[in-house]
């Protein structure tokens, strides 16, 4: 009797088992379609060029090339000078080398080698100074540059945000031509002037006025003749 009682428990846990088996599983519920990121380009070299903020620090660069050339200029004219009077001095040793004493000619030969020592040596201070004045450029180009993505950053952020953008490229890694849908460099360029005439009428707005001439004091009446 007891044997059968468990023969008989162990068939009925075996076919709910195999219930549970068989019956379909509950659908899982259906996934949420996934949003398509928005992607868009901007092309630095673009705004770097074409804005009040990238003109303004392009022309601080152009001052310093400008200011580099001009000293290069200046310190070649004055080593030409140098060259034209050493050129002179071995002209007229030569002209006058037979009927000068030995004394003559080796005074006018001790001058020639210090002219030829000065010139050298003024071309080669002039060299390593217009290299320094390079170097000071590439530093202030490579500020300037600090200065431009700092400044240009957030009003790209600001477009960035306006449009919904999720995935923003360089178009520098894009390969092959740009949709202008999904441009945003002229849309930057714009929040950026906007930016910029801002800040200069403020700034102009501040700016105390100029004291106005004082009016010229008024001649001292004449005095009345005595009868």
């Amino acid at each position: 009797m007891t044997k059968t009682c468990t023969l008989a428990l162990v068939l009925l846990a075996a076919g709910a088992l195999a219930q549970e088996t068989a019956a379909p599983a509950s659908p899982a519920p259906p996934k949420a379609p996934s949003r398509t990121p928005k992607i868009a380009v901007i092309d630095m070299g673009k705004v770097s060029t074409d804005s009040l903020l990238g003109k303004g620090l392009a022309a601080q660069l152009e001052t310093l090339r400008n200011e580099i050339n001009a000293e290069g200029t200046k310190k070649q004219s004055e080593i030409d000078k140098l060259g034209a009077q050493l050129q002179a001095l071995q002209d007229e040793l030569q002209k006058q080398e037979n009927v000068l004493s030995p004394e003559a000619i080796d005074k006018k030969k001790q001058e020639i080698v210090k002219k030829e020592r000065d010139r050298r040596a003024y071309g080669e201070d002039s060299q390593a100074e217009i290299e320094r004045m390079k170097d000071r450029a590439q530093q202030r180009a490579q500020s300037l540059d600090n200065e431009f993505q700092i400044k240009i950053r957030p009003h790209i952020e600001a477009v960035v945000k306006e449009r919904g953008i999720d995935i923003l490229f360089d178009s520098r890694v894009v390969l092959g031509p740009v949709s202008k849908e999904f441009e945003i460099s002229q849309d930057v360029i714009v929040k950026s002037d906007d930016a910029e005439r801002a800040q200069k009428s403020k700034a102009a707005a501040e700016k105390p006025a100029a004291p106005k001439p004082a009016a010229p004091a008024s001649p001292a009446p004449a005095p009345t003749p005595k009868p």
